[in-house]
């Protein structure tokens, strides 16, 4: 009876060293796969970090690019304002804006030569650039 007692005592034993042999084998899977997603993780937090530093640059170069539009809208309108201010202070300039208008209104070369004083060459010229685009 103590020799059953002792083979079967072997035998549990035996099973025991198997499963623990397996459980080491899954606990040793288990890490290498825990590394792995470790490093993955690493990797996805470095990615991360350069495009946040990516996305604060283009936020840095939108501002740059904005506060140029800024300044380029700020002289063109100064330019703008420049060169009416130029066209009014031209007499010849006012009648000829004045003449253009009146062809976009519909005048006629007569009409042209009547309210703004110009010679029929003058009318007739303006007539042919400005009229058709009314």
């Amino acid at each position: 009876m103590a020799l059953l007692v002792g083979v079967m005592l072997v035998v549990v034993l035996l099973r025991q060293q198997a499963a623990l042999s397996v459980s080491q084998t899954q606990v040793g899977q288990q890490s290498s796969e825990v590394e792995a997603l470790r490093k993955e993780c690493q990797a996805l937090a470095a990615e991360l970090h350069e495009l946040r530093a990516g996305s604060i640059g283009m936020g840095q170069r939108i501002k740059q690019l904005e506060s140029r539009q800024r300044a380029f809208d700020n002289s063109l309108r100064e330019t703008r304002e420049q060169q009416q201010e130029l066209a009014e202070m031209d007499p010849d300039t006012k009648l000829y804006n004045r003449a253009v208008k009146l062809l976009q209104q519909g005048a006629s070369v007569d009409e042209l030569m009547h309210e703004c004083e110009l010679p029929r060459a003058e009318a007739e010229l303006l007539f042919s650039i400005h009229g058709k685009q009314s």
